[in-house]
């Protein structure tokens, strides 16, 4: 195996795991509600706080990881993982998932800057990112199924529990992974300038200098378009258990629903790529969006049919996943205002995309608790569609 497939590798492993105990509440989520006396509103809110942790991690596990490696964050990530499963395990009252969800989402803000910005400069790099950006969803159909077969069975406690054996088995691969002892992955195809100096430690910027590169209007245009169009899917994946449930379906049922997003996901994110290249990103992310709004709009009006919502959600997933990793490239390949590193280009994108997991579980629960289904995909389409004038007016 050579070290570029290796590292590939190891990004998608961490990712899988980290998104596999992230999401795993999803299909039980009305159990955990009923359990801790939560409506739907409140444990939107509560779930949502993830999002806003992942955001706050971002920048410095981005510039942490490209001064010092991606190593130590990889496995600084297993290790919140395994503490969020613990509290989870515990949790009999909202502070204790509260907390949960505050070391998960940590975990997910630090791992996953670190596995985009480890596929910089990759020799296919929109190929790369694609398959990096469907290992999250891998991650969560794991995630979804084992909820919704095991967790169905044993509670979704000991299911916590359980599931510890996941970020255990991936922090044993990154700490004996050779291929993670070098600090610069890849070698850079800027052949000089303060760009390259940067990334090889020449003029490494501190936070506050990566702060002000990454305010640039045009990163935060994309940081805006990738938060709108993530809080799509995420309240997507969080309306359906409750969707599902006001047919008297289980768990599982809820699980299998939502793994056609999975799906969706899995087959457009590597496609992502070749097609940008193909059609132009611009066009490619006009037509995802717009296909995403049809998507919800059709749940929206038949959702009343399981297979309805099965077929809305794989459109779903493509919309979004075809749209995020365009939108990766674009940040990391981005030449304006001052250069900055790949760990800090990911990490500027990935703070405003890491509100998705926040805004699309609190608007959805919201509007779920307060005016029905209906609503919600109604809000979610309103998403896609704010996310879809943000691009058009950049780009008018």
């Amino acid at each position: 195996m050579d070290r570029s497939t290796a590292l590939l590798g190891i990004a998608c492993a961490v990712q899988i795991a980290t998104y596999a105990c992230f999401f795993n509440l999803t299909p039980l989520l009305p159990l955990v509600g009923s359990d801790l006396g939560l409506d739907a509103g409140a444990l939107g809110a509560l779930i949502g706080v993830g999002g806003i942790v992942a955001l706050l991690v971002q920048l410095p596990a981005g510039t942490g990881g490209d001064a010092i490696g991606r190593k130590p964050f990889f496995a600084l990530g297993m290790l919140l993982v395994l503490v969020a499963l613990g509290l989870r395990w515990q949790a009999q009252n909202p502070v204790l998932l509260l907390l949960a969800q505050v070391m998960a989402g940590a975990a997910l803000g630090i791992v996953s800057t670190n596995a985009f910005a480890l596929m910089a400069g990759a020799a296919r790099q929109g190929a790369a990112f694609g398959i990096v950006n469907a290992s999250i969803s891998v991650g969560q159909v794991v995630g979804f199924l084992v909820a919704g077969t095991f967790g169905a069975w044993v509670g979704w406690h000991d299911m916590s529990f359980a599931m510890a054996v996941v970020p255990l088995a991936v922090l044993a691969l990154v700490l004996r992974a050779r291929s993670l002892a070098i600090v610069h992955e890849y070698p850079l195809r800027v052949p000089h300038g303060p760009l390259r100096q940067h990334q090889h430690g020449g003029s490494r910027q501190g936070t506050v200098a990566s702060v002000r590169a990454l305010a640039h209007p045009r990163r935060l245009m994309l940081a805006a378009l990738a938060a709108l169009t993530l809080g799509a899917g995420q309240g997507a994946c969080y309306l359906l258990p409750f969707a599902v449930q006001t047919r008297d379906l289980g768990p599982l049922a809820a699980a299998l629903v939502l793994v056609p997003y999975v799906l969706g996901s899995v087959i457009a994110a590597p496609f992502s790529g070749w097609l940008s290249e193909r059609f132009g990103a611009a066009r490619l992310i006009v037509v995802a969006l717009v296909l995403g709004i049809a998507a919800c709009s059709a749940a929206l009006v038949w959702g009343t049919s399981i297979l309805m919502l099965g077929l809305c959600n794989v459109l779903i997933g493509v919309s979004v996943n075809t749209t995020l990793p365009v939108v990766s490239v674009l940040a990391v390949t981005l030449k304006v205002g001052r250069p900055v590193g790949a760990g800090a280009a990911i990490a500027g994108l990935r703070i405003g995309q890491s509100l998705g997991p926040f805004i699309g579980p609190t608007l959805a629960g919201a509007l779920l608790a307060r005016s029905g289904v209906e609503a919600a995909w109604l809000a979610l389409a309103g998403c896609l569609a704010c996310a879809l004038l943000l691009h058009l007016a950049a780009h008018a």
